[in-house]
């Protein structure tokens, strides 16, 4: 009874790993959008494991482990992924990574490191933005948000960051300025409401 018992175990291990080797892509895709994050990942790291040098495979296991709360892993990742081929995708990741871990000079490092290749790439510049503010550095993260709101000036949700940074770095009438064409063109927004007390 035992050797059957044995046998079937051996047969349906047999037969997991044979599935698993024949996983693709699209079993990871798939498994991600139904929110499993850890099965994605293993089979990536399956797909990895026979083409190790695919800069595609090292940026989605960054991806899946950040999605999994495993920074510290994805970094790695992402770094491999940029080491075989630099791509913004890669970039974009380890900046998130060193904002998920606390890592505030790090992340602006990095952006400001690829604002020189990409200058105007407005992600970065939130992300160094929010990292400033992070440190309390009020007037560089509205020196980042003033640079994207020179890109995209309809932006309301940036204005209001930026509003929110002048004032506290105490350019009050920079901030003002601001604060009145967010009301005009959002009036709903937070920041209108909460710095309604302090210009008007």
């Amino acid at each position: 009874m035992k050797k059957q018992i044995l046998t079937l175990i051996l047969i349906m291990s047999l037969g997991l790993c044979l599935a698993q080797s024949k996983a693709n892509i699209m079993d990871s895709y798939n498994a991600e959008t139904a929110g499993n994050y850890q099965r994605a990942l293993e089979i990536m790291q399956l797909m990895l494991a026979n083409d190790s040098n695919d800069e595609f495979f090292q940026l989605r296991i960054g991806w899946l482990q950040y999605l999994l709360g495993q920074y510290n892993e994805a970094l790695k990742a992402y770094q491999l992924s940029q080491k075989i081929s630099p791509n913004l995708d890669a970039v974009v990741g380890i900046v998130n990574c060193h904002l998920a871990l606390g890592r505030w000079n790090d992340a602006i490092s990095t952006a400001n490191e690829n604002l020189k290749t990409y200058p105007q790439h407005t992600s970065l510049m939130a992300k160094a933005a929010y990292a400033s503010y992070m440190k309390q550095d009020y007037k560089v993260a509205a020196d980042f948000y003033a640079k994207i709101i020179r890109i995209t000036p309809w932006d309301m949700e940036v204005r209001g960051y930026l509003v929110n940074n002048l004032y506290l770095a105490k350019d009050i009438n920079t901030a003002k300025n601001h604060y009145l064409k967010l009301k005009k063109y959002y009036p709903d927004s937070l920041i209108v409401k909460e710095y309604a007390k302090v210009f008007e």
